[in-house]
């Protein structure tokens, strides 16, 4: 009886030193949390405040912080594994920073994990959404379907190509469905004469000049007054 009683405190207290140790893992690593960030190359205008999206074939750069106890945490020397969709894009020793190419077709997104090699393991991840690139028609009232009688500049702003600036980019416009020969241009002028209350379909296209496949397309409809 006495040597079962010594076998189940023996067991109990080995039990015990487990669950001290599981539960000082799970402390610490509730205490660190792991952020990643990231960066699309794609291009937007100066005046855009936002965060500039991928669209296929963009190259995005992915960033890792740790932190904990508020304070970032030195990664210098641990092991840092990068997946990508669930398949091991890199790792390396102190690896904060990677890039990769967007892959996937708009409206779908690629995840993103980094698994911190530490004691305990640590891991973050993030879903990047892929869209299509997109031109804005800018007309002189943004919030106006009107345009008065009379000289109307209308300009085309192209968001999320893969491209420098937009000096790379074939423009082609057409009014009421009748394309306008030597509009490769950020511009269009609309110029009397226009009658009044004439109903106006203005669209632009942009095609990339290195890439057929990477375009985009936009139209307004104005009525002059």
């Amino acid at each position: 009886m006495e040597k079962d009683n010594l076998k189940f405190k023996k067991k109990f207290f080995i039990a015990f030193a487990f669950y001290l140790l599981f539960s000082a893992s799970s402390s610490a690593a509730a205490q660190s949390q792991a952020l990643i960030t990231w960066q699309a190359q794609s291009f937007a205008p100066a005046e855009y405040t936002g965060k500039r999206l991928p669209s296929p074939g963009t190259n995005i750069n992915l960033g890792l912080e740790v932190i904990r106890e508020k304070k970032l945490r030195d990664l210098s020397k641990i092991n840092i594994r990068w997946y990508l969709d669930g398949k091991l894009l890199t790792q390396g020793i102190g690896l904060k920073e990677t890039s990769f190419l967007a892959n996937k077709g708009a409206t779908h997104s690629h995840f993103v994990r980094a698994v911190i090699m530490a004691e305990p393991e640590i891991s973050g991840n993030i879903d990047i959404p892929i869209v299509n690139p997109k031109i804005i028609i800018k007309t002189p009232s943004p919030a106006d379907t009107f345009i008065a009688l009379g000289k109307t500049l209308l300009q085309a702003v192209p968001y999320f190509f893969n491209i420098a600036n937009p000096e790379e980019l074939i423009f082609k416009w057409s009014v009421n469905n009748q394309a306008l020969e030597g509009t490769n241009l950020l511009e269009l002028e609309i110029a009397p004469p226009i009658p009044l209350n004439q109903n106006l379909n203005v669209k632009v296209m942009a095609q990339n000049l290195k890439n057929d496949l990477e375009f985009g397309s936009k139209e307004i409809n104005l009525n002059v007054q």
